[in-house]
C-alpha cells in the first residue's frame, strides 16, 4: 500500500528511530533508503537492524530531491511516504495519513502535524513563495509555539495568499499524482522543491491538505549559516527564476547582491545552473 522513501546523507545519528518507527505498520509495502554517499555507519547500522530496508547506495550526494526521484520510480506502493531521516512517525499517524486518501481520491498529498523532539508544534505550513510569502512567514515564525498560529493565523494566511505549501519532512503523496507532474524538480538540490511540487500538484488539479491528528516527531532546526545557504540560495534563486514573475526574480537577486556581494550570488547562480 505504501512505498517509504528515506533520503540518507550521514544520517545515523537518528536512523534507528525512523526506521523503528515504521516497523509495526502493516500499510507499508517496503521502504527504499537511499543512501547519499554516506561516511558514517548509516548502511551498517541499517543491515544489522533493518535488514528488509531494500538501500540504494549512491557515490555521491545526489541531493533531496533527486535522490527520492530514484526511489520513486522502483516503488510498488499506491502511495509514498516521503520521511526525513530525522523524522519519526508516532502512533496511528500513517493510518490518519492513509485514510485521508482513501477519503478523498482528488487528494494528492496530506502531510502531518509536525512537532520537535521536546513535543513543541513545528511549522509544517508555510504561505505560498513569493516577496509577500516570505514577509508573510517571516512575520509568522516567532509564533511557532502558538497553537494559534496553527489555527487561524493559518487559515488566515491561506486566505490571503491564495496558496499554501506543506514541508516534504514528511509528507504523504499519491504515487500516480507524483507520477503525473513528474516527481521532484531535481534541479533543486535542496530546499525549494517542496514548494515546487506542491504548486505542480495543484495547477494539475490535485487538493493538499494536512491532517493534525496524525503527529511526525522532527528534529529539524537547522540555522542559518554559510554552510546552509551554499544549498539555499541557488534554490531559492532557481525557484523565483521559475515559479515567479520576473521583476521578483530580479528583485530578490538584487538584493542578495547587496547582502553577499557579486561573487557569492554570481556562484550561486552557476551552481543552480542558472544564465
Amino acid at each position: 500500500m505504501i512505498s517509504v522513501i528515506i533520503a540518507n546523507h550521514n544520517g545515523e545519528e537518528h536512523l534507528a528511530r525512523c526506521l523503528g518507527s515504521l516497523a509495526d505498520s502493516e500499510l507499508v509495502t517496503e521502504v527504499l533508503l537511499v543512501d547519499n554517499g554516506s561516511r558514517d555507519d548509516s548502511l551498517n547500522l541499517v543491515k544489522r537492524g533493518f535488514p528488509s530496508v531494500q538501500i540504494l547506495e549512491q557515490e555521491s550526494n545526489l541531493g533531496f530531491a533527486a535522490a527520492n526521484n530514484l526511489a520513486a520510480e522502483r516503488a510498488r506502493g499506491e502511495a509514498l511516504l516521503l520521511l526525513n531521516v530525522d523524522a519519526w512517525l508516532e502512533e496511528q499517524a500513517l493510518a490518519r495519513l492513509f485514510g485521508r486518501f482513501e477519503a478523498d481520491r482528488r487528494l494528492g498529498l496530506v502531510a502531518p502535524r509536525l512537532c520537535y523532539p521536546g513535543g513543541a508544534r513545528q511549522f509544517t505550513w508555510s504561505p505560498a513563495r513569493g516577496i509577500a510569502g516570505e514577509v508573510l512567514q517571516r512575520l509568522r515564525n516567532p509564533f511557532e509555539a502558538s497553537s494559534w498560529a496553527h489555527g487561524r493565523l493559518a487559515r488566515g494566511l491561506a486566505r490571503l495568499v491564495g496558496r499554501t505549501w506543506y514541508t516534504a519532512a514528511c509528507v504523504l503523496v499519491r504515487t500516480v499524482a507524483f507520477q503525473e507532474v513528474g516527481g521532484f524538480d531535481d534541479d533543486f538540490f535542496m530546499y525549494f522543491e517542496d514548494v515546487d511540487l506542491c504548486i505542480r500538484l495543484e495547477e494539475a488539479g490535485w487538493r493538499l491538505a494536512q491532517d493534525p491528528r496524525a503527529i511526525v516527531t522532527h528534529v529539524g532546526g537547522f540555522k542559518r549559516n554559510t554552510g546552509v545557504d551554499a544549498l539555499y540560495r541557488p534554490s531559492q534563486l532557481r525557484f523565483y527564476r521559475v515559479r515567479r514573475p520576473a521583476w521578483e526574480a530580479r528583485y530578490v537577486e538584487n538584493r542578495l547582491r547587496r547582502r553577499y556581494g557579486n561573487s557569492a550570488v554570481d556562484g550561486w547562480l552557476q551552481s543552480a545552473e542558472i544564465e
